[in-house]
């Protein structure tokens, strides 16, 4: 979609679908002058967008999402843009950021409503006070009773985000889900194939990315019944799992019939190695989990590049051995790591316990808790060993792309070279 638009900014994607996206670099934010990295805005130019909406005419009101909450300058930039493009028009916005900082996002946003938590309803109940219709919002009672995301605006179409449910029955503390939605509950695994199907013969999607926060949880009522018929349909198509999956629920038959089924990347949700830590965690997953899952997927078929496993990198109270030891575990399975850099989320119990401890204010800006500068600026993991692991993680997984095999020895002495502040070479 970007090289249509933007001619000689041609970006290739990946096999799987995934980016590059297009990424210039701007100014950094008063926040972050002290962080030594480039600051960049991804997806197409202003200039481009402004002009794709002076194309449009104008409507009675404008609905704007919004991501993370340390993204918030680019909700700023666009609400701007929408009230310069469309003047008068009402901008309401809703999603992760305005949920979880509605105060924030009021006082700074620039939209003209706020909308917390899930906001179909409310956005449609907006839409009639502004337009005199009278809808009936009742029918939404379901998660089959809204409508699919608008991937018919798309020009063109080769990947596609799949959500089969909301909410999350476990409760991390460092996740937020279950303060964006309150409700856990799951779509019917037919209407998930159907859309499925739709993509693929209308669409050309080949390549689908899952994010559910808990795709296998009860699989037996959800995610094998989906399995079953996804393989009955003959769709050829492949999966992926970047949110990562439960490894307690990857049991030799479910292995199996994701691998019939087209899967094709299988991120594990591992986390730490750390027992206390599982154990906070309510024992979401233990080692011989892991260890369980990643044979299951191994023998029904998947190969080890294919495999990963997050884990999470600058807790609070998280040591660098905590880390490195499960890397080592992890790597030691033949898989690859996957680092996931800790941000603290308002309102999770992971945020109480960094404000706690004085890593950060409750007050402080929200750019201070993006994921790639966190552990930088609050000294949780020194810079030179935050890049060292991270280096070093990418290292051993392009081994295993490789199909390289021994990685202890290896990984060990690397490790405990990056433990000790040493030179990576």
């Amino acid at each position: 979609m970007l090289s249509q638009f933007t001619g000689n900014h041609r970006v290739k994607a990946r096999d799987d679908g995934t980016g590059h996206f297009y990424k210039e670099f701007v100014p950094k934010p008063p926040a972050l002058e002290s962080v030594p990295r480039r600051y960049g805005r991804y997806g197409l130019p202003f200039s481009i967008v402004e002009k794709e909406l002076r194309k449009l005419s104008s409507p009675d009101l404008i609905f704007v999402t919004s991501g993370m909450t340390y993204w918030y300058p680019g909700v700023m930039e666009m609400v701007s843009l929408l009230k310069r493009v469309f003047k008068g028009i009402p901008v309401i916005l809703g999603g992760i950021y305005a949920t979880l900082c509605p105060e924030h996002a009021a006082e700074f946003s620039g939209a003209d409503k706020i909308v917390v938590g899930e906001g179909e309803v409310e956005a449609l109940s907006i839409a009639d006070e502004v337009t005199g219709n009278h809808s009936d919002s009742s029918r939404y009672q379901n998660l089959e009773d809204f409508p699919s995301p608008l991937y018919d605006l798309y020009p063109r179409l080769t990947s596609a985000a799949l959500l089969t449910s909301r909410s999350c029955p476990y409760r991390c503390p460092f996740c937020a889900s279950h303060l964006l939605s309150k409700k856990y509950r799951r779509r019917n695994p037919s209407s998930v194939v159907d859309e499925i199907e739709y993509l693929t013969r209308k669409k050309g999607v080949v390549e689908f990315a899952f994010y559910d926060d808990a795709l296998l949880y009860k699989k037996g009522e959800h995610f094998v019944p989906f399995l079953y018929e996804l393989i009955e349909r003959k769709l050829n198509v492949h999966f992926h799992t970047p949110n990562g999956i439960q490894p307690r629920e990857v049991d030799q038959k479910t292995a199996k019939l994701m691998q019939k089924a087209g899967f094709r990347t299988i991120r594990l949700s591992y986390e730490t190695s750390d027992k206390n830590r599982q154990k906070s965690m309510g024992f979401k997953v233990k080692d011989e989990d892991l260890i369980n899952a990643v044979n299951n997927l191994i023998e029904a078929g998947f190969e080890k590049k294919e495999i990963g496993s997050y884990i999470l990198m600058g807790l609070p109270g998280q040591s660098i051995e905590e880390v490195i030891e499960s890397m080592i575990f992890v790597l030691k399975l033949g898989i690859k790591v996957s680092l996931a850099s800790f941000s603290p989320i308002p309102g999770t119990q992971s945020w109480r316990e960094a404000v706690e401890r004085s890593l950060i204010n409750e007050s402080s800006d929200l750019l201070l808790t993006n994921n790639s500068v966190f552990s930088i600026i609050t000294n949780t993991i020194p810079l030179k060993i935050f890049w060292g692991i991270g280096s070093l993680a990418a290292e051993a997984n392009r081994i295993i792309n490789r199909g390289g095999l021994p990685l202890e020895d290896y990984v060990f002495r690397e490790l405990m070279k990056t433990i000790n502040g040493g030179p990576i070479d």
